[in-house]
């Protein structure tokens, strides 16, 4: 695909050619993506993958882009125009070979996509919901409602009003996870980076996983948690019951994630934190105890 069979002569600074839409830092070649801010134009610049960008003509002189370029004055909602536009024309194409494996347990309430991947020995329960562009590894169970490949939110101002943004991705579920009742987890927008599930990750009770989320080998989500959109769990981490992790965030390898916490900033290898918003365990604890004395 060229910059020119989607813009306008006049807003393309130079041409290019991509294959697919992403993130400034996409890991899949001939990527276009949009920058809205300096930090993201420079991360695009160095990153080899990006072929074309989309942003404003102050940061393109700026920088002196040398990749193919379109110039708009909103970038995001220039990007996501065409997104929803590639999506209504199926453009995405994702490189599953769908199927079923051997020796599965299906729930006959289940609802299973027919452009999904479900590997061997798989165990999905009574109205669980597999959707589109769904690929399942082997010995995984999926319990009773729960939801795996459903839209997210996401959305641009246009004239005033809320557009939806469409989610054209997939999600890679890893070998002998678990996914227990009523958890959703959400399919990514593009298919340049999948919402992924690491092998013999835990996702608890009516837990919440993002778009792009990447949730490590080993992981431990316990119930009614929210994980957002570019979140990153390493692997081995815990986090307890009720707590949120905002987006773009990395919790680290072994790191723990005490109960009702809410985690607004990354938190390194086995570190522990607790509290709104979370801070060293530790600390907080010393704290709540120096209150409890008064």
């Amino acid at each position: 695909m060229r910059l020119s069979d989607f813009f306008e002569k006049t807003d393309i600074l130079r041409e290019g050619e991509f294959l697919t839409l992403g993130h400034a830092g996409s890991q899949v070649k001939d990527t276009l993506a949009y920058c809205d801010t300096l930090f993201y134009l420079k991360t695009v610049m160095q990153n080899e993958n990006i072929s074309c960008i989309i942003t404003t003509s102050e940061f393109a002189e700026e920088e002196n882009v040398s990749k193919g370029c379109v110039l708009s004055a909103d970038p995001r909602n220039a990007f996501y125009r065409l997104h929803n536009r590639l999506v209504e024309h199926h453009a995405y194409t994702l490189a599953i070979e769908y199927g079923m494996g051997m020796n599965c347990q299906i729930h006959k309430s289940a609802q299973i996509s027919k452009r999904t991947r479900v590997g061997n020995r798989v165990t999905i329960g009574e109205y669980a919901v597999i959707q589109d562009e769904v690929i399942i590894g082997d010995g995984t169970f999926i319990d009773a409602g729960a939801v795996i490949g459903c839209e997210g939110i996401l959305y641009m101002k246009e004239g005033g009003n809320n557009l939806f943004v469409r989610h054209a991705g997939g999600v890679r579920i890893g070998k002998d996870v678990t996914i227990l009742s009523q958890a959703v987890i959400v399919r990514s927008i593009h298919d340049s980076l999948l919402t992924t599930i690491g092998d013999h990750a835990i996702i608890g009770i009516a837990s919440n996983i993002g778009h792009e989320a990447q949730i490590g080998r080993n992981c431990v989500v316990s119930g009614n948690c929210v994980i957002a959109r570019m979140a990153r769990i390493e692997e081995g981490a815990w986090i307890g019951t009720s707590c949120f992790v905002r987006e773009y965030v990395k919790i680290g390898r072994f790191a723990k994630v005490m109960a009702g916490s809410v985690v607004i900033r990354d938190v390194g290898d086995s570190m522990s934190v607790s509290g709104n918003f979370a801070i060293d365990h530790r600390i907080n604890a010393m704290e709540y105890l120096k209150r409890l004395k008064k």
